[in-house]
């Protein structure tokens, strides 16, 4: 793939931990190792908290050998040019360390002139450690050399489907989630969201930031790709929470449950119902294959409970408004804050509300849905009566029909059975 393209970088912004960062992710895509932050600089260097970089390079001589530099280098985020005393600082504080060959001075701003010829007078009678002053023009040409490790520390700088595709790599591959920003880029821009997994990356930053009420991202694709949505649900997902360690279980299980949730009025039931009891069968790869044969630890710990995640918010949501169906509290999409819970949070010492949930199925009264259910039970309760199975084609069906008429009438059937 060609280098994504940079646009205008926001330079007057990026301070603190974030330019750190991103002097980091530079001197690492420049061929430095061993990198590590180091605490105690000096001088007037207070908004960057005195947290200093130290990095090895290595570099082949004449000779054939192979040479090792170790650079310093202190970051300075400013809103005017950087003050002399705090570069003359750093310069004596790093030629007191004889293991120091390179000194970087990195910034935002700029240097002023009277600085620029104090370091080189400095430097005719030191010649250790070498120092480098990188300004804002410096960072900026780095930057556009290395797009993708500098686009890590500041998204917004790579735009298109470039910046989508570098956001799911890094939600994959360490567990990254995008930023507000990149949501709010992404839903105004909804051409560039193509396939699953960029849904994924997407729907998962918008339950851990906000709310999918207001970017319901899995209705993005589930009428054209509904299959591969639930894979990525019960496969993609958790397999990135396994990799990474660092995303939240029950943000993944929110997640996954959006977009089976999406996907089920889009694809037969039958297929449906064997994706959810083995995905493993319909990915292709000799890893994937030998899993779908030793799927039982897996369809225990990760595919049931996801299932009823979708199953248990799709209860909680037609029981408020169902007359043959009460929940309280909700299973599943969270407790009331109101009330007793509420007022725990100013005393502690008044006892833990009880967050059972107590449901009651009135089977004499009619599913508003049109379920001709009788004396059978909603099918939004959990069963052990699918044959052994996750789940049925007939369950994934009456559960379909429930989403295609909640999605027409999301209100306004109490009264249709309550007289009952």
């Amino acid at each position: 793939m060609d280098e994504p393209r940079i646009t205008e970088i926001p330079w007057e912004t990026i301070k603190g931990e974030q330019l750190e960062s991103l002097v980091n992710e530079l001197i690492e895509a420049m061929g430095g190792m061993d990198l590590a932050w180091r605490k105690g600089g000096v001088g007037d260097g207070a908004p960057d908290g005195g947290r200093d970089l130290e990095a090895t390079f290595m570099h082949a001589t004449p000779e054939g050998d192979v040479a090792q530099e170790r650079w310093w280098i202190e970051v300075k985020g400013r809103n005017k040019s950087v003050e002399s005393n705090a570069v003359k600082s750093a310069v004596i504080n790093a030629a007191a360390h004889q293991e120091v060959d390179v000194l970087v001075i990195a910034t935002n701003s700029v240097f002023t002139n009277p600085t620029r010829d104090w370091l080189r007078e400095w430097s005719r009678t030191n010649k250790n450690p070498k120092v480098r002053l990188w300004d804002r023009a410096t960072l900026d040409r780095l930057v556009r050399k290395h797009p993708v490790p500098s686009a890590r520390v500041i998204p917004e700088i790579i735009q298109g489907k470039d910046r989508l595709d570098l956001l799911v790599a890094q939600f994959e591959e360490v567990g990254r989630t995008p930023l507000e920003a990149d949501l709010s880029y992404f839903w105004e821009h909804q051409e560039w969201v193509k396939n699953s997994a960029d849904i994924s990356c997407l729907a998962y930053a918008e339950v851990v930031l906000g709310d999918l009420t207001h970017r319901p991202w899995g209705t993005l694709l589930s009428e054209s790709y509904p299959l591969e949505l639930v894979v990525e649900a019960l496969v993609g997902l958790p397999m990135a929470n396994m990799r990474t360690r660092v995303l939240s279980d029950d943000k993944i299980s929110e997640t996954a449950a959006h977009l089976i949730q999406c996907a089920l009025p889009y694809a037969p039931s039958d297929d449906l119902a064997s994706i959810i009891n083995n995905p493993f069968e319909f990915l292709e790869g000799d890893e994937w294959k030998g899993l779908a044969r030793k799927i039982d630890p897996y369809v225990e710990h990760v595919i049931k409970p996801l299932w009823n995640a979708a199953r248990g918010q799709l209860l909680d949501a037609c029981s408020e408004d169902c007359a043959r169906i009460s929940v309280s509290p909700a299973t599943t999409l969270g407790i009331d804050p109101r009330g007793a819970h509420f007022w725990r949070r100013l005393n502690p010492s008044l006892p833990m509300p009880d967050s059972r949930s107590l449901i009651i199925e009135y089977r004499k009264k009619g599913c508003a849905v049109g379920l001709n259910l009788g004396e059978h039970p909603c099918p939004l309760l959990e069963s052990d009566e699918d044959d052994g199975k996750v789940v049925t084609g007939v369950r994934v069906e009456d559960v379909r029909r429930v989403i295609e008429f909640r999605k027409r009438n999301p209100t306004d059937q109490y009264f249709k059975f309550s007289g009952d």
